[in-house]
Parts: structure tokens; sequence; C-alpha cells
């Protein structure tokens, strides 16, 4: 077969499994169903089933039916679920739900429609092969040609559509995700980021071209990020995280002897003169420098500040270039 004659194939009963999906689906529902990612009459996993079919059974020819019917248990079935792993786990769009069927790998194939496809898989080649090849000859080549090119096209074209609008919506609610969680994030730090204390930081250097602010409120705001995704004490994080630095002297120049080991005791006694603190938050603050505080922290939101404090410290000497920073 001539390339074109395997896109008409692939375009012909992706229209045909588009049928097939409607008239199954719509009984099952009791209403009419369209199915499939795509917005026209058609299915491309069918398509691409029948085009991967047809090669393997012009391969297969004068095979037993126990070699052919486990090849083709593995193609539909390991068609159905690659399908069904990009558009769940990669697009988040499911196609189908399989949650309710025994035997079933995650959501993406389940031993009943495994076995629905392997019958489907010889009605194929012994009975709708044989009928397609037959009508085909009749056709015009021009004919053939022109159609496959046309449908592909438009299917092409609603592919790319589709594939963008669930971009962009993504992007769109990433946006206002991060929008929502800069707001909140705002309403616990902001009153303690506007006091004067905490505003003297910005006069004193800490990590290569950051200021001490700059790094408070960056290992505030991972800080809180990480919280949240793990569902902990967003405000003791970020007050925490704010106060942990809370030192008044450049440490590179100046200062108490052994700074590592000192330092969180200092900035806990000078958080205490600027705002009330949970046992929570001061434990944030005297053990953010663990191990070396040698205790270990006792709060789960205690350690989310510590790893987020190496983390980002880490971060401003490996990283060459300039970070885009918050600022307040």
């Amino acid at each position: 077969m001539k390339f074109s004659e395997y896109v008409f194939l692939f375009v012909l009963f992706s229209s045909i499994g588009w049928i097939l999906e409607v008239i199954f689906r719509s009984f099952n529902a009791k209403t009419f169903v369209n199915p499939g990612f795509l917005k026209g009459p058609y299915l491309p996993i069918y398509g691409t089933g029948a085009f991967i079919l047809t090669i393997c059974a012009t391969h297969l020819e004068g095979s037993s039916l126990l070699v052919k019917g486990l090849i083709y248990l593995f193609v539909t079935t390991g068609l159905e679920f690659i399908t069904g792993f990009i558009f769940d786990g990669c697009l988040h769009t499911p196609l189908w739900d399989y949650s309710k069927q025994r035997f079933r790998i995650k959501n993406y194939v389940c031993l009943q429609f495994s076995i629905y496809w392997l019958i489907l898989a010889f009605t194929f080649e012994y009975l709708v092969l044989p009928m397609y090849l037959s009508v085909f000859n009749l056709l015009n080549p021009v004919t053939v040609d022109i159609f496959a090119i046309v449908v592909f096209g438009v299917m092409f074209a609603d592919w790319t559509v589709r594939c963008a609008g669930i971009i962009w919506e993504k992007k769109e609610k990433r946006r206002l995700t991060s929008d929502n969680h800069e707001s909140e994030f705002m309403n616990i730090a902001g009153p303690l980021i506007g006091h004067p204390a905490i505003q003297r930081l910005r006069d004193f250097g800490h990590h290569r071209d950051k200021t001490r602010l700059d790094h408070s409120v960056e290992v505030a705001w991972h800080s809180f990020l990480l919280s949240k995704r793990l569902s902990l004490d967003c405000n003791a994080t970020v007050k925490g995280a704010l106060l942990h630095d809370l030192f008044f002297y450049d440490w590179l120049r100046e200062g108490p002897r052994l700074h590592g080991f000192r330092h969180p005791r200092i900035s806990l006694e000078n958080a205490r003169k600027v705002t009330t603190l949970s046992k929570k938050e001061e434990d944030i603050i005297i053990k953010h420098m663990w191990p070396i505080t040698i205790i270990p922290p006792r709060y789960p939101e205690s350690w989310v500040v510590c790893f987020v404090d190496t983390y980002c410290t880490v971060k401003d000497y490996v990283t060459v270039n300039r970070r885009k920073r918050l600022e307040f």
C-alpha cells in the first residue's frame, strides 16, 4: 500500500470508530454522547489501531492464532494504555474511566475491554480488512488522495486548536493560582515585612548580591508554597521564615564568634521584641540551622524552613544568572 492509502485507511477508520463509540456510549448513557478529545466525528485511536493491525496482519500471514492473538492483545491494549496515559497523566483530560472495572491498570486499561479489543482485532483481520480492500480497489486513486489529504488536514487542525486551548487553559489556571498564592502570602507576610526592624534587614548584605531581607522573603515564599502543598500551618511557617535571620550585623566582617551556632538564638531574641511568637514559630527560628543546632526541629513546619533555607543558600552560590525577586 502507498502512503496515501494508509492515510485514507487511518481517516476512514477514525470516523468508523467514532460511530461505534457513539452507538456504544449513547446506548449505555440513554442519551446522545459525543466521544473523544477532538470536535469532529473521528477518533484517531481507532485509525491508529487499524493502521497498526493492517501492518501486523500483513506480516503475520500464515502465523498461528495463538501468535496473532498475543500480538493483537499487546498492540491494542498497549495503544489504549499509551493513549490513556498521555491524555490523563500528561494532559489531565481523561477520555474514559475504568474505575468500576475489575483487573485494571490505573484507569487506562482493563481485562474486559482488552478482550473486546482482541475480538475486534480478529474481526478486523478476517472480515473488515478484506471487505475494505475489495471496496478500496474500486475507488479512483485521485479521489482517495484528495479525501485523505483534506480529512487528515482537518483532523490535524482540530488537534492543534484543541491542544492549544488546553495549554492556554492550564497557563491561565496556573496564573490565577499563582496570583491567589501571592495574595495569600502577602496577607500573612505583609504586616510583618512592613515592621521597621524587618526593613532594617535591607541594610545588610547576606549571600552574594542579596540583602538579608531578600533572603528572608525568598525563604518565606518557598516555605509557604511547600507548606501549602503539604497542608501545614502556613501562617507559622511564613512568620518563622521571615524572622529566622533577624540579626543586625554583617556576619562576614563583624558580630559574635561562632556566628553559625549563635545567630539563631540572637534572631529569636530580636523576633520576640517584634511580635508575639508561638512555640512552633520559636522552634522554626531556633532550629533553622540544624544539624548545627544538634537538637532536631520539633515541627514539620520547622523542617520545611530548615530545608528551604539550605536550598536557597546553596542556590545563591551555585546559580550564576541573576534571578527575579519578589519586590516589597
